[in-house]
């Protein structure tokens, strides 16, 4: 009898035991205690902020990855049927805006985030959706010039000096053995990602703003003269062999990889490789590039990374808000920084005595400021494919740059159409 007793008992505990051990590993929004999904590169970390949350708050905090899908795309399969979790880390830019547009995330107050005091410029548009706040950022990336201080110790002040170096170091044309080239200046001119920011120094624009900040779809300012300009500044590199004509982006790396090109137009996420291969590595934001009218220019770069969002099926809202004020502390996104490589994306890593240590990210640091998350709009795919095949007809077909822009410009508007059918 109490054999019987026993067995009873131990299976109304398992029972018992079941729920909550349901509560605890399957990654869902419960009452009193929040729930963080991340990256698995970023789990033993969080797993720290979690710990501190709860020892500082008594609010129990549990850390979940997830795999093969972005945070926006896990909480769209789980958040409707009340499996998904509080806190995300979740990228910007179109990603974001397509979560936006599926309810997925909180609108957060910008002057509650202190958005315009902690963050650095580059990093303050990253987690918006039309003029509205969806998250706080951590870490952001660029691309700036990269160049091989051992080729170049000094990085040019001006553009023309930097034209005048890499015509003088230069040897790739014609007959050049490949292990005797050199290369003073690279710069993809066939990704508008690289390029777009000569454009934005010229005054070209992809889509305006209306009146409330928010990007409007139908105006469209890829054809307009000062995007017709910047298409003519880079051919007159190419026509003066400023920079090479037959090299991709993958091609340009290796290059500088190896030693043989002094300056690379290139992205903060390329860093790392560099410097493993060896390169004594520096980083400078693109040089003011001169006018038509005799004027200067700063040179208006893309900018992307990741931040802290709030998924809209929580059911600790305010509590997930204090969280993310937490896990953005100077502290947190100093480790993310060194976890992920990404720009520190508060002002006060900016000032941080290791960042201001290491020169590469003061150079990015420097173009951020010049920077901008591209249109967190669904329209914007619909303009890079008609845009990269502008490069050919423009760069490689020597086709009117004009009548080029304004067929790229109505391509544009007619994937808009089907966009919206």
């Amino acid at each position: 009898m109490k054999k019987h007793v026993s067995v009873l008992l131990a299976a109304i505990l398992i029972l018992m035991l079941i729920p909550t051990m349901g509560c605890k590993s399957d990654g869902s929004s419960k009452e009193g205690e929040l729930t963080v999904w991340v990256g698995e590169n970023l789990e033993d970390m969080f797993n720290v902020i979690a710990k501190d949350y709860t020892k500082e708050t008594g609010v129990p905090v549990h850390v979940f990855t997830y795999t093969g899908l972005t945070a926006s795309d896990k909480l769209a399969l789980d958040g409707p049927f009340g499996k998904g979790g509080d806190v995300y880390v979740q990228g910007g830019g179109g990603d974001l805006a397509k979560a936006i547009e599926q309810g997925l995330f909180v609108e957060l107050s910008k002057e509650e985030t202190q958005l315009e005091t902690k963050y650095i410029p580059g990093a303050q548009e990253l987690m918006q959706y039309q003029g509205r706040l969806y998250g706080v950022p951590l870490g952001i990336e660029t691309t700036a010039f990269m160049y091989n201080k051992d080729l170049l110790p000094e990085f040019p002040e001006t553009w023309e000096e930097l034209v005048a170096f890499a015509e003088s170091f230069n040897h790739f044309d014609g007959d050049i053995k490949t292990k005797d080239q050199r290369f003073g200046l690279l710069i993809d001119y066939t990704n508008p990602y690289y390029t777009w920011a000569f454009n934005e120094a010229f005054g070209g624009y992809i889509f305006g703003k209306d009146a409330n900040g928010a990007y409007d779809p139908n105006d469209i300012g890829i054809d307009n003269d000062g995007s017709i300009a910047a298409c003519g500044f880079i051919k007159d590199l190419l026509d003066r062999k400023v920079i090479p004509s037959d090299l991709a982006i993958t091609l340009m790396q290796s290059k500088f990889q190896s030693g043989r090109a002094a300056v690379i137009l290139d992205g903060s996420w390329d860093l790392a490789n560099f410097r493993n291969a060896g390169i004594n590595v520096g980083v400078a934001p693109i040089p003011l590039i001169p006018q038509p009218d005799g004027s200067e220019a700063h040179a208006i770069t893309f900018c992307g990374g990741y931040g802290l969002a709030i998924s809209s099926f929580s059911l600790n809202i305010e509590e997930s808000k204090k969280f993310l004020a937490f896990a953005s502390r100077d502290e947190y996104v100093m480790e993310y920084y060194r976890v992920t490589g990404r720009i520190p994306a508060t002002v006060g890593c900016s000032e941080n005595e290791e960042i201001l240590k290491d020169d590469c990210l003061k150079g990015f640091y420097a173009q951020c400021d010049y920077s901008y998350p591209q249109p967190a709009i669904n329209e914007l795919n619909a303009v890079w494919e008609p845009l990269t095949a502008s490069t050919t007809a423009i760069y490689i077909n020597g086709e009117d740059i004009a009548l080029t822009m304004h067929k790229v410009k109505e391509d544009i508007a007619a994937n808009i159409k089907l966009l919206h059918q």
